[in-house]
This record gives structure tokens, sequence and C-alpha cells, in this order.
């Protein structure tokens, strides 16, 4: 993915997956994410996507990147657990949007 998108994609899964709470809206990330990594390469630099994911502390999208790219998520994981993240963090964040997003209906 060209670097110059790759923080508005970021963001964009980020408030699909997260910030809107419906079934229509999942499937709508789902397909998003999907299109961002087989049509626009999402996940062609590991490090940049880690970083931006750090950088706007979207540590919660990396299980749903696992959907599709499951070596991929394990190298962001690491990544990340380098810059001081552990998984327990990752799967913690995780579980906080989750609970964010029940209290939002």
């Amino acid at each position: 993915m060209k670097p110059e998108i790759l923080s508005t994609a970021i963001e964009t899964l980020t408030g699909l997956f997260f910030r809107n709470n419906n079934e229509g809206t999942d499937f709508l990330a789902k397909r998003t994410l999907d299109h961002y990594i087989n049509d626009l390469d999402l996940l062609g630099d590991i490090n940049a996507v880690a970083g931006e994911i750090e950088r706007q502390r979207a540590w919660a999208l990396v299980p749903k990147l696992r959907l599709f790219d499951n070596k991929s998520a394990d190298e962001i994981e690491a990544v990340l657990h380098w810059s001081g993240l552990t998984e327990a963090e990752i799967i913690a964040s995780e579980k906080v949007f989750e609970e964010w997003k029940r209290k939002q209906l």
C-alpha cells in the first residue's frame, strides 16, 4: 500500500470496526479490510503498518488482520512487541474496544 494512504486506511478500519455498532458495519469493515489487503497490498510493508497502528493506538486491529493473514499479524505483533507492547497488552486492547463497543449500544 502506498505510504500516503496507509494512515487513512488504518484510521478507516479502526472507525469501521470499533466506532460503529451494527452488523452491517461489521460486514463492511471485513470487506474493506479484505480489499485493502488483497487489492491495495496493505500488508506489503509490515514495519510501516505496525508503526501506523502504534501511532494511532489501534492495536485492536491486529486480531482483525489475523482473520486474513495470520503470518503478517504475527510479524506485526513482533514489531509492536519490540516497541514495548506485549501480546497481553494487544489482546487487552481488543477486549477494551469490544467492551466500549457494547456500551455504545
